[in-house]
Parts: structure tokens; C-alpha cells; sequence
């Protein structure tokens, strides 16, 4: 880029304005999507706290957020279920719960893993995102995973270790083990 001798502040502004719009259109655009009761279970196993802002930070690093998203089924009667999605909301999240469904005389989640594949690939359709971070070891998603990435879009995978499907893992851009990042997501 060339200066400009005697530019006026308007000018240098208007400048100023257009590098800086350059730049944040070239930073690399990331969306995360939360499988929320698969990080839930793989957390209990190990008796992990996991603060979900400081995980998002961690996994999003010096790129430009997009947005995250949570995805679970809940118990609509439980009313700290309820609280919880209201502050994800209000720290950015993008909360898509479903209430549980009732089966005889227990209640199972149904819909949620679809509703997190619809997302990611009509997200990654639209141009909506540059990666997308699944934080999950469902086996379930690989061939939302495969389609997602025909369509240029990078993917990683985040998610413990123990908790990960060994081919969801090969198949991925990349695979991000939270138990590398313990400390930094541990909710105080």
C-alpha cells in the first residue's frame, strides 16, 4: 500500500477504516458446535468441571468467532436447566435446546444430533464459516463431517480423548484433545 503526501483526516480515516475491514475479512471465520450431552457425559466420567466461554476461547484462539452453539435436551420442569441456557445466551451462545421426549415411563433426547447437522452443513452451504469446530465424539457425525468438508470447509474436532470415536478423530482437519487444555478450560 501506498502513502499519500498530505492526505487529508478524513482520508486517512476512510483508509484506516478500509485496512482494518481487510483484515478482519482475511482472519479465518470458525463457528463451534457443542454436542452439549456428549461433552456433559465425557466431562462426568473424569469429574471435570468445563467453563464453555473458556473452552471457546481456547478452541477459536486468534480467529475471528462467528458464533458458538449449544445443543441438548433438557428437562422443561427443571428450572436450573433453564437459567443455564439463559446465561450461555447471554455470553454470546447461540442455545438450541429440545425438550426431552417421553418413552413408557422414561424420557430420551431426541433430535438434538439432527438438529446440530442441519446447522453445520446448511451453515457451511451459506458460506457462513471458514471451520467449523464440532466439540463431540459421537460417531454419528462423520458423514455430516465428510459433507461439510466437500464443500471446502475445514473441520476440527474437540473433544477428551477417552470420549472420541478413534475415525471421528482420523477424519477430521484436525483433532483438538481437551485434556491437553485442562487447566485453561476448568471452571473455577
Amino acid at each position: 500500500m501506498k502513502c499519500q503526501e498530505g492526505a487529508s483526516g478524513g482520508n486517512l480515516k476512510g483508509l484506516m477504516k478500509e485496512v482494518a475491514r481487510t483484515l478482519l475479512e482475511a482472519r479465518e471465520r470458525v463457528m463451534i458446535f457443542i454436542d452439549g450431552s456428549n461433552l456433559f457425559h465425557a466431562c462426568n466420567q473424569i469429574k471435570f468441571k468445563i467453563d464453555l466461554v473458556k473452552l471457546v476461547n481456547v478452541l477459536v484462539g486468534d480467529r475471528y468467532l462467528v458464533r458458538p452453539y449449544y445443543y441438548t435436551a433438557f428437562n422443561p420442569q427443571k428450572q436450573e436447566q433453564i437459567k443455564f441456557f439463559h446465561a450461555l445466551q447471554s455470553k454470546g451462545f447461540c442455545v438450541k435446546a429440545i425438550p426431552l421426549k417421553r418413552r413408557g415411563d422414561r424420557f430420551i433426547e431426541k433430535g438434538v444430533d439432527v438438529a446440530l447437522v442441519t446447522d453445520l452443513i446448511s451453515m457451511a452451504f451459506r458460506d457462513a464459516y471458514d471451520t467449523a469446530i464440532l466439540v463431540s465424539g459421537d460417531y454419528d457425525f462423520i458423514e455430516a463431517i465428510r459433507i461439510v468438508m466437500s464443500l471446502g470447509k475445514r473441520v476440527e474436532v474437540a473433544m477428551f480423548t477417552h470420549a472420541t470415536n478413534d475415525e471421528l478423530r482420523r477424519i477430521a482437519d484436525k483433532f483438538i484433545p481437551l485434556e491437553e487444555f485442562a487447566e485453561e478450560i476448568r471452571r473455577e
